[in-house]
């Protein structure tokens, strides 16, 4: 069947190949329930919407800027340029920063989020967009070309996009080979837990936070006086505003309460534990979300630090390289360059003085040239900075007991 299409074939990943072959021409539907993970875990669980909302929201804090590297070597940040425009104002319905929340937010909810380029066909995009990942389904392509385009439905009605048309930004996922793993997936035993272990204990606060029990009775009940005395006890003796109510019973029932089991009195544990492992798969502190019983650092500002260098930085990364693989080459000028403003990142401030403080001391001991610590700094070099500098009053002590000089 595929004699013909393999003799095209250029030399390649056998892996490759037979995965066009599995999948050609086929539309690749994601099998994970976007709506189960968007109403369940981000609509349903306070941890849950606490982390994607810290990681969306910083990454959404964060500038952009556009940089151009001349013929010399040296880089020049660009105040004014289409590239940067774009990134601030992506399209007439969002800012910047709006736009990069939405972008992260699908991402961390759905593993997968996809940005439309849309602007003239031969020039640079004008707008870009965000489209919700799950209307979007990816149309495998041949040995050319691994992905034929993208398919994105709503209302019935389907759009049809070219691969260059639309950035595809994936969390890694060992199972698929076209969508990522969203962070709810792998936590989602314990969204579950924390569920519905808040369940379980609004429901014992509607029942006047008394344990269950059972009415005992000598004698067997008609069916119509049990649903009479199940609609009183429901009406009146259950629910906040009926709390310690006295209950009367007559006609030889008798009331019996049943105690909690253990595993019922440690609800509390298991909603810690669940609320710990939900961070840990977002890669968040607990304390940033509120959960302080599971604090892993001393404080709240290491607690930002340790979020920001190993969680946030790694995604602004992933992020920053799509973009550049994916928006350079549409405005024709390959010496321009996207990069965020770490500068801007007011929680890694304290980390930023240190290797400034490290990056002048080297200067001022002669270890690196002035231009070393200002490209280790981020800044261009200047003019007359590859000399090692040493300080005037750092001269062996034999030349100030004059031990060793010699005399003429």
């Amino acid at each position: 069947m595929f004699e013909g299409l393999t003799k095209m074939f250029r030399k390649q990943s056998q892996a490759t190949r037979a995965l066009v072959e599995m999948t050609l021409g086929q539309p690749v539907w994601t099998t994970r329930n976007y709506a189960n993970f968007a109403k369940e875990g981000y609509g349903s669980n306070v941890y849950v919407y606490a982390c994607v909302r810290q990681i969306a929201m910083a990454c959404a804090g964060i500038p952009w800027l556009v940089y151009r590297t001349a013929n010399d070597g040296t880089v020049e940040e660009l105040e004014s340029h289409p590239l940067k425009e774009l990134l601030n104002g992506p399209n007439p319905w969002q800012g910047g920063s709006e736009f990069f929340e939405s972008v992260v937010g699908f991402l961390m909810l759905a593993g997968n989020s996809y940005i439309e380029a849309a602007g003239p066909e031969n020039g640079p995009p004008r707008e870009l967009y965000v489209l919700r990942p799950d209307r979007m389904k990816v149309i495998a392509g041949n040995s050319q070309q691994l992905i034929a385009g993208y398919q994105y439905t709503v209302g019935g009605i389907t759009v049809n996009f070219k691969p260059e048309e639309i950035l595809h930004l994936k969390l890694f996922n060992p199972l698929d080979d076209w969508y990522g793993m969203s962070p709810i997936e792998a936590a989602a035993r314990s969204i579950d837990q924390n569920n519905e272990s808040r369940a379980w204990n609004v429901a014992l606060l509607q029942n006047s936070a008394r344990p269950p029990g059972a009415l005992i009775t000598e004698h067997e009940l008609q069916p119509d006086q049990f649903e009479r005395l199940k609609e009183q006890i429901n009406h009146e003796f259950t629910g906040a505003k009926n709390a310690g109510r006295p209950l009367l019973l007559e006609g030889g029932l008798d009331w019996k309460e049943i105690g909690l089991t253990p595993a019922e009195m440690h609800w509390l544990e298991g909603l810690k534990l669940s609320a710990r492992e939900i961070a840990i798969a977002f890669g968040v502190p607990p304390e940033l979300i509120g959960d302080n019983a599971n604090k892993t650092y001393s404080n709240y500002k290491e607690a930002r630090q340790a979020f920001y260098t190993e969680t946030v930085l790694p995604l602004m990364d992933s992020i920053k390289g799509e973009l550049n693989n994916w928006l350079i080459p549409k405005f024709g000028d390959k010496r321009l360059y996207i990069d965020y403003d770490r500068d801007e990142i007011e929680a890694l401030q304290e980390d930023r003085e240190a290797v400034w403080r490290r990056a002048l001391e080297a200067v001022k001991n002669g270890i690196i040239t002035p231009n070393e610590a200002r490209v280790m700094l981020g800044y261009d070099e200047v003019e007359g900075g590859d000399m090692l500098m040493m300080p005037a009053n750092m001269i062996p002590l034999t030349v100030m007991t004059g031990e060793g000089v010699n005399e003429e």
